[in-house]
């Protein structure tokens, strides 16, 4: 049986080790760091948490070998981004007056009867929204794949053979954060995904993120802007039902019920999962278990994870 977990940040709190100890999780483990960028290779304090067992894969370094070897590439991944990037812009255009009329409905006073249809309108309208972006990410990635025949292409046919190899060999991949976008760059770049399909999967921060089916950007106090959270990202879609917030503790106004209940809300039927330093959520195939996990309800209390919503 393969397991999926969900961690908070490790850089003050690692508990990667300990949680492949608890599940008794043996044998080499893959690690995934290209949301470290430059620096992905700077990984010996994750190697000592794993027993110096760990099978780097170099994803980001992958890529930059790829970049040199395909200028053709590079230019035609380069255009996606920017694409994608504009995609992202006008969606925010979008996002923030009906985000704001969204929590002015919420706020007014009126019969409920006539407020709540118009309540739940404004609702669903940024949530086709936030559907319809990570649509329109699907076919800006789709149409970049079928122009470029990227799979074909001899540089990136050498460094997957190469990640494919290594991977049959270990049963765990450890997705560590960073960049999210990043990372997401280059498991999708080498179409890493398949091969993790029934893997122990541990994700950390921004990678526990990414094993979910979307990312979220969230702040309650940005230098800018009211506050209003964003899809970012399609996920990987390992973690069902789920929304991994991690940090929340320093990104959130966890006290503030009225804005962890838009935050319910608005991710719903996605439960929030908060994840701070040392909290841990294990997906067993059937049902998700926390520890250390808070969980935020339809009402926007926030509590220690349940097993039920």
């Amino acid at each position: 049986m393969s397991h999926v977990v969900l961690l908070g940040p490790q850089f003050h709190h690692p508990t990667v080790g300990a949680t492949l100890r608890e599940l008794d999780i043996v044998g080499p483990v893959a690690t995934i760091t290209a949301g470290w960028q430059e620096w992905e290779s700077e990984d010996a304090a994750l190697n000592r948490q794993l027993g110096g067992t760990s099978v780097p894969l170099r994803l980001y370094q992958r890529s930059e070998r790829v970049w040199e070897a395909d200028p053709e590439l590079r230019a035609a991944h380069r255009s996606m981004q920017d694409d994608l990037r504009a995609l992202h812009g006008l969606y925010a255009r979008q996002l923030e007056p009906a985000a704001q009329t969204w929590v002015d409905l919420l706020d007014a006073d009126g019969p409920d009867h006539l407020l709540q249809p118009e309540r739940d309108a404004a609702l669903q309208a940024i949530q086709r929204l936030d559907a319809h972006l990570l649509q329109r990410i699907g076919e800006v990635r789709a149409d970049f794949e079928e122009q470029t025949h990227v799979r074909e292409r001899p540089a990136i046919a050498r460094e997957r053979e190469e990640i494919s190899e290594a991977l049959a060999r270990v049963q765990t991949v450890v997705v560590e954060g960073g960049h999210v976008a990043a990372l997401l760059n280059r498991i999708l770049l080498f179409d890493v995904a398949d091969m993790l399909t029934g893997k122990n999967l541990l994700g950390c921060a921004g990678g526990a993120m990414l094993l979910c089916r979307r990312v979220i950007l969230y702040n309650d106090d940005p230098a800018i802007g009211r506050g209003h959270s964003e899809v970012a990202l399609p996920g990987l879609g390992f973690g069902p039902g789920i929304v991994a917030l991690p940090d929340a503790a320093v990104r959130l106004r966890l006290d503030d019920p009225r804005r962890m209940r838009r935050l319910a809300l608005r991710l719903a039927p996605d439960r929030c999962a908060l994840l701070d330093p040392g909290a841990r959520l294990h997906w067993d195939g059937r049902e998700w278990t926390g520890l250390g996990a808070l969980g935020v309800g339809s009402d926007g209390s926030v509590a220690a994870w349940e097993r039920a919503a």
